[in-house]
């Protein structure tokens, strides 16, 4: 009896072995080598997040859950062999539905995507074979989103570790990315994330700037110079990584090389830079432009003073410059790279000649107020009437696209300039407050001083006390402000106000001769009289000329 009982045992636990078995058939164990798991890391290298995932391409293509992305600056994928890769680039993410694709630089075993699913069906989840086995899910529910994707509502034993693991049919074909939240079992469309495209905009994603990885380049060249360009807010080594990729994938245009050679450019590697401008010459088709952009930034060196040394040193001319304009104007006769030519001529001093291309320039097809502004400045340097000046100017802004933008601004303060110097202070101020509002919360200290000192001339004392108050806080540090704020103070009779700013400004500047004459004199009307020739004497002895009739006056 007992013999028989042990064999039903045995016979039970033969069947159920063989049950597990045909429930995990022979294409569901296989498709665990398109699975893996994800590792993310944040700013400190300290694991930020776990989850699993699937490739959906032979060249490294995953989609994984996308919250484990979140605040991670990198991802690792591990594959079934126990491989390790980066993930290079985000290709796209969905928040809501918590999904995200990515890719790495890896020869990859892909899942084939379900032609359809049906709901009162049986799926698997699996994950890496070292990981675990598959989990056996029933499909309740399937839903559609979007018109044409699947969201599959599962009742399944698979625990969340498992989520962004491949949701697979019985014949190894990719359903969804599971996903529990301990109330809910469920599977997104694995359709809906491998859809995704990359655009030049995505580089402003909101959901994909939460994480720190690089966001990939568009395969069209238009929309990966849109990226190109908008890849310039990003961290330094974002930004040169996309600059990388952009020259190894479009190699024969000029936007990598230019914003390479720009990026040394800035930070004074001109011998590097010059060699990605000469690259470019060799390498792109727009040979014309390659020339311009070499020209151009010759010209911008040799012009900028904190560079000047560094460019005479490369070779870097006007004389150069003007070469390469001339060439890329033989290659191909556009007005912009006459444009350059114009403004190599300025800087050499021909301010006649440069005028008459500047003018000249006019009359074709990039008329814009640039030339108005150049015209201009040649008239200031050959002496021409004010008069003249103001009247480019005016035409300057004329040309401005309305309403008036931050590209416009310097032509406001062109013009203002202009007014200044010719007495029109009044107008002049009204340039000034057009220029402060389309450069709003960008503008320093210096800009408020200046403003001032028109004021001052204008006799516009309250505004101009008002400007070298905000000029102070900009830069609490500067002497001259503290020092001119105390003067206006005394101006308007405001003495103990001050006498506080003048203290201010020596305690920043110990020999500051003026502010001690405007505390000396402020002390002497605030009935402090003693106090006051004494730092009126402190100032003259430090060389201040009007002293001596002020201590007449209150002595």
């Amino acid at each position: 009896m007992r013999s028989i009982k042990i064999f039903s045992i045995l016979l039970l636990l033969c069947f159920g072995i063989v049950t597990v078995v045909e429930a995990q058939p022979a294409a569901v164990k296989k498709a665990a080598n398109t699975t893996f798991t994800l590792t993310t890391f944040d700013s400190n290298g300290s694991i930020l997040s776990t989850s699993n995932g699937v490739f959906v391409s032979n060249d490294g293509i995953g989609i994984s859950t996308w919250k484990p992305f979140v605040g991670a600056m990198k991802a690792v994928v591990t594959d079934n062999d126990g491989q390790k890769y980066d993930v290079e680039t985000m290709l796209g993410a969905n928040e809501l539905y918590d999904v995200a694709k990515f890719k790495v630089a890896a020869k990859t075993h892909a899942a084939p995507f379900a032609p359809s699913v049906a709901a009162s069906s049986t799926a698997w989840i699996v994950v890496p074979a070292k990981v675990g086995d598959p989990i056996k899910a029933n499909i309740n529910k399937v839903e559609k989103f979007m018109t044409k994707y699947n969201y599959c509502v599962l009742s399944t034993a698979a625990p969340e570790k498992n989520n962004g693991a491949p949701l697979l049919n019985d014949k190894g074909q990719l359903v969804g990315i599971y996903n529990s939240n301990g109330a809910l079992q469920s599977a997104t469309d694995a359709r809906y994330a491998n859809d995704f495209i990359i655009s030049g905009l995505s580089q402003n994603d909101p959901t994909m700037l939460q994480s720190g990885i690089r966001i990939a380049l568009p395969q069209q060249p238009d929309e990966a110079i849109i990226a190109l360009m908008l890849s310039s807010s990003k961290i330094e080594s974002l930004r040169m990584a996309t600059i990388s990729d952009f020259l190894q994938k479009f190699p024969t245009l000029n936007n990598g090389y230019i914003t390479l050679a720009t990026t040394l450019f800035s930070k004074g590697n001109i011998a590097e830079a010059d060699k990605v401008l000469q690259q470019a010459i060799a390498k792109t088709k727009a040979k014309d432009e390659a020339h311009y952009n070499y020209g151009r930034l010759v010209y911008q060196g040799t012009t900028t003073t904190a560079l000047a040394d560094k460019a005479k040193a490369q070779g870097w001319t006007l004389d150069k410059a003007m070469e390469e304009a001339i060439e890329a104007y033989k290659l191909n006769p556009a007005p912009v790279y006459k444009h350059l030519q114009a403004q190599i001529t300025y800087s050499k001093g021909d301010y006649q000649q440069a005028y008459q291309d500047f003018e000249a320039l006019t009359k074709t097809a990039i008329k814009n107020p640039e030339l108005y502004l150049e015209m201009a400045q040649c008239q200031e340097k050959l002496n021409g009437s004010n008069d003249a000046v103001l009247s480019l100017l005016n035409q300057c802004i004329a040309l401005c696209d309305t309403p008036y933008t931050d590209t416009s601004s310097p032509y406001f303060l062109a013009r203002a300039q202009q007014f200044d110097k010719m007495g029109k202070y009044r107008d002049a101020m009204k340039d000034l407050y057009v220029f402060e509002y389309l450069n709003q919360g960008t503008l320093e200290a210096d800009f408020y001083y200046m403003r001032e000192q028109i004021e001052i001339k204008g006799k516009l004392w309250q505004q101009a006390l008002q400007d070298i108050l905000v000029a102070t806080r900009l830069d609490p540090a500067e002497p001259i402000y503290c020092a001119e704020a105390a003067n206006l103070l005394l101006r308007l009779n405001k003495l103990d106000e001050a006498i506080v700013a003048a203290k201010q400004a020596i305690v920043l500047k110990d020999d500051y001769a003026e502010a001690y004459l405007v505390l000396g004199i402020a002390q002497c009307k605030n009935n402090q009289k003693q106090e006051g020739i004494a730092n009126i004497e402190k100032a003259k002895n430090l060389g201040n000329a009007q002293a001596d009739s002020f201590l007449t006056q209150f002595k």
